[in-house]
């Protein structure tokens, strides 16, 4: 049985993911290869000692079949197909369309994922805006809105909402539920937006003129269509093995779903105009990293998994008791938890963290507790945005702002930003999780 102690990899792994960039940026940089490696081989040590290497090479197949290559086959189109569009706004930096672009965005990220929205946007949208006087707050209202609580409506928007449909979440169900909510933050924040915008640019005359908005690759709206196609019919088809690999069975769900995602990415890259990816600034490096990282981050939750399995009598039993009364999860405590934890950690395993501990049944969260699965998700994805590690587009529209020459806070500054504006809509939506 696993202890307390075989979580330590998982916690070093997101304490490492959290604080090394912004303490020992150098060092990371130099050598996260090697800690990532280091953690991923922890992690292998502690599930033979525990399980056995026979069931521990079972363990680490099936995630890697049904958990990480799916995964990373979706990530894989939605970079690709976003980074074929490139959008530029030939018209006047009125608050108004700047209301309606950051709208625009927030609807688009449920369809191309918030890392897709925020490349295809945050250049224009900085450029649209760069004579006005004050633009601080146009970065700090991008990552609230476009970079994570647009993205909350589908599994394609954001990747512990994807992780929930490859658990066996219907793929319509956030959207049942937390349109609502949604429709709440982001009516909230906009308002915000309006009143900050007004006060600091009150003396600001655009400039520019309505002409439009021409938009190149336009082939990778239908390649969107196919992924959203693909996401939508994939459950459909058989699930009955076809093969197996090392005791991990293969179906047929399985191998179209992720070929079908690989093939989409593909034809992206090979129809997409040349020109479209230069002014993309577009490579593979950071889909290479989220590629590492997560293998080790599936690889540590392994372990973690199973005590959490355990409930009240296993090693998180503290956690379990504090989320639980009498048995039953409280939707409020487990809302923060996750939140708070998606602030500072990665939100897609600390969605899978807190999905398992409500005990891992899609279908029973789906019917019996849609509350607890509604407060797992909108914790995850809406407190991504309290800080510039909780979601990873964050940190890149915080460099792209700077690299346009837009002051952007430091890293306890946003949080005053995110804590003074998006905490009050947060508790709020917190209290009312039983009637969305």
């Amino acid at each position: 049985m696993y202890s307390l102690s075989d979580a330590y990899p998982y916690i070093a792994l997101m304490l490492g993911l959290a604080l090394c960039p912004l303490l020992v940026p150098k060092i990371w940089h130099a050598f996260e290869k090697p800690i990532l490696l280091a953690i991923g081989l922890w992690t292998l040590v502690v599930m033979v000692h525990v399980e056995g290497t026979s069931q521990a090479v079972h363990n680490f197949t099936h995630m890697l079949v049904h958990e990480y290559i799916a995964f990373l086959a979706i990530l894989f189109a939605l970079y690709v197909v976003a980074s074929g569009i490139h959008v530029q706004f030939n018209i006047s930096d009125s608050l108004k369309n700047n209301i309606l672009i950051l709208l625009g965005g927030a609807v688009l990220a449920n369809f191309i994922g918030t890392t897709g929205a925020s490349m295809v946007l945050i250049r224009p949208f900085l450029k649209l805006n760069h004579n006005r006087p004050y633009k601080t707050h146009l970065g700090v209202f991008f990552i609230f809105i476009v970079a994570n609580i647009g993205g909350s409506l589908t599994p394609l928007g954001d990747p512990p909402l994807f992780m929930g449909y490859l658990a066996g979440v219907d793929f319509g169900w956030t959207l049942q539920h937390g349109w609502i909510p949604f429709v709440m933050a982001i009516a909230f924040c906009l308002g915000v937006f309006a009143i900050i915008d007004r006060a600091k640019n009150k003396h600001n005359v655009s400039q520019r003129h309505d002409v439009g908005i021409p938009i190149e690759g336009g082939i990778n709206f239908i390649l969107m269509a196919a992924i959203v196609v693909i996401t939508l019919l994939a459950p459909r088809l058989s699930s009955d093995p076809v093969t197996t690999l090392m005791g991990t069975e293969i179906s047929w769900q399985d191998i179209l779903r992720d070929v079908g995602y690989v093939t989409i990415g593909a034809l992206s890259l090979w129809l997409t105009p040349k020109h479209i990816h230069r002014h993309q600034h577009f490579n593979f490096e950071p889909f290479k990293e989220v590629a590492r990282v997560f293998l080790v981050i599936f690889l540590s939750l392994i372990p973690i998994s199973a005590m959490l399995k355990l409930g009240a009598d296993g090693p998180f039993c503290g956690l379990f008791n504090f989320a639980h009364v009498q048995g039953l999860p409280v939707d409020v405590r487990y809302f923060w938890l996750s939140g708070i934890l998606s602030a500072f950690l990665d939100n897609a395993p600390t969605y899978l963290l807190f999905f398992k501990m409500a005990g891992g049944n899609a279908e029973i969260l789906m019917h019996q507790l849609p509350s607890t699965l509604l407060a797992i998700s909108l914790g995850s994805v809406y407190m991504g945005a309290m800080s510039y590690i909780g979601n990873a587009p964050n940190f890149m529209v915080r460099s792209i702002a700077k690299q346009s020459g837009v002051e952007m806070p430091s890293f306890v500054g946003y949080m005053v930003w995110s804590c003074v504006i998006l905490l009050p809509i947060l508790y709020c939506i917190s209290l009312f999780l039983k009637h969305f």
